[in-house]
């Protein structure tokens, strides 16, 4: 395999001899191995290798793309180069982008890459899900389980034509069941998974367990009155929402007009007890890396702070732009928030559910808001009613409608455990006084 470094360096040399002002690439290898769960059985298995060079580049601001896969020859690596020149010069000007970011230095991860994950074989994947599998029947024999897992590695360089030269090495695991239990006419589901960056963070043990006794905890739902309540959001949920938040602090979304979060940045938009942090160095985080999508350096950003929003998510043309600082955010096509830590409060989780007399306690599901109005209108797929401080019954037929701001802004609750994902926090939290939907 030849050097990626090499590979990056010449398609950004012969873009910038080519008339580039400004020029990126990345070469990258991959490999992803794969097996997928049908009715409790092997349904296919996979190794997949796969390769790429990506060229950006960038004349009076305009910008071409080209991108080659499977093929590091020299002549497609230089021909890919022309191309993105080519569509450069053809490109409109674009008078607000400045420059590529500059060489900084940028802070070692531990804990992304595990070469017993690199090494890892489709006998060891069809290992953790046949165990899953047999956890899923101890629990109810009828059970129907899918689900599949996955390793994966890469390897990839970036340079840019002012310096920026950086390598990168990963792998990822993970495994996921859904179980579906059928009792007559009465048919409950539910989901369980895990990831990790190295295998010591993985635990596959338990999922087809936990999987299949919340499809038997869903078995019996019914409907629910129309009324405002309580609205306990579950660690799945909650991240659900706040990844979802962190999405439309976007500074593209926000220079576009296109987030409800416009004006808002040093405003009150939550309750205090809320504060939210993005950080994509965190040691073993599903989202870590050292820099992001351009090679600047990634930095835990504080994005909500007891309520108040404080920053917006940047990469270089947007922080340019806005004359304010690059906060690492790029992934080269766009901006995404990376590891999303809502931090813990201080009443336990079941102390929040004992001590509400009435609500809905949504286990897990998407509670995102439309990304420019703000307005959540979520169907509850997952969720039980909650009667004088217990679990009652799953409902069904039932939704949430509010404003995003709003919901956050009435929340009086966040647990002090939590779930926690690599990287991720993702604690229990209640809301008062929210709209819920029962079915007619």
């Amino acid at each position: 395999m030849r050097d990626l470094l090499s590979i990056a360096h010449m398609a950004c040399e012969v873009a910038k001899g080519e008339g580039a002002e400004f020029v990126d690439v990345v070469a990258s290898i991959w490999k992803d191995v794969s097996v997928e769960l049908d009715k409790g059985a092997i349904k296919s298995s996979d190794v997949r290798w796969g390769s790429y060079v990506s060229v950006r580049a960038f004349i009076k601001g305009g910008m071409g793309a080209s991108s080659i896969s499977g093929s590091f020859e020299d002549d497609d690596v230089v021909l890919c180069a022309r191309r993105a020149v080519e569509m450069a010069r053809i490109a409109q000007p674009d008078p607000d982008f400045v420059s590529l970011p500059e060489p900084l230095p940028y802070k070692e991860v531990e804990g992304l890459y595990d070469p017993r994950i690199e090494a890892m074989e489709v006998s060891q994947l069809i290992d953790f899900l046949g165990m899953n599998v047999d956890e899923a029947i101890s629990v109810c024999p009828e059970v129907v389980v899918n689900g599949g897992s996955s390793a994966s590695f890469g390897e990839s360089a970036l340079v840019n034509s002012l310096g920026v030269e950086v390598r990168n090495k990963w792998t990822s695991i993970g495994l996921s069941i859904s179980s579906v239990v059928k009792k007559g006419e009465d048919v409950g589901s539910y989901y369980e998974f895990d990831s990790a960056r190295v295998l010591s963070d993985f635990v596959p043990q338990g999922i087809g367990r936990k999987a299949t006794e919340g499809a038997l905890s869903f078995l019996g739902a019914r409907k629910v009155e129309t009324k405002p309540m309580a609205v306990i959001l579950g660690p799945l949920a909650t991240h659900d929402l706040f990844s979802s938040i962190c999405s439309c602090a976007s500074a593209e979304e926000i220079q576009r007009n296109r987030s409800f979060l416009i004006g808002k940045r040093g405003e009150v938009i939550a309750s205090e007890l809320i504060t939210v942090v993005d950080d994509g160095t965190y040691p073993r985080g599903i989202f870590s890396s050292p820099c992001d999508g351009e090679g600047f350096p990634r930095r835990p950003l504080t994005v909500i702070e007891n309520g108040v929003l404080k920053s917006w998510l940047h990469n270089s043309y947007t922080a340019n732009k806005a004359k304010e600082e690059n906060t690492g955010h790029s992934t080269r096509g766009g901006i995404s928030p990376t590891n999303v830590r809502i931090l813990p409060g201080k009443v336990p989780s079941e102390e929040i559910i004992g001590s509400t007399d009435e609500g809905i306690y949504i286990l897990s599901g998407s509670v995102s808001p439309n990304p420019i109005t703000g307005e959540i209108s979520a169907t509850i797929d997952f969720g039980f009613k909650v009667e004088r401080g217990r679990i009652a019954y799953p409902v069904k037929n039932a939704m949430i409608g509010i404003n995003a701001i709003e919901l956050m802004k009435k929340i009086d609750a966040v647990s002090s455990d939590y779930r926690e994902e690599p990287g991720l926090i993702m604690p229990t939290i209640r809301a008062q006084n929210v709209l819920v939907a029962g079915g007619v």
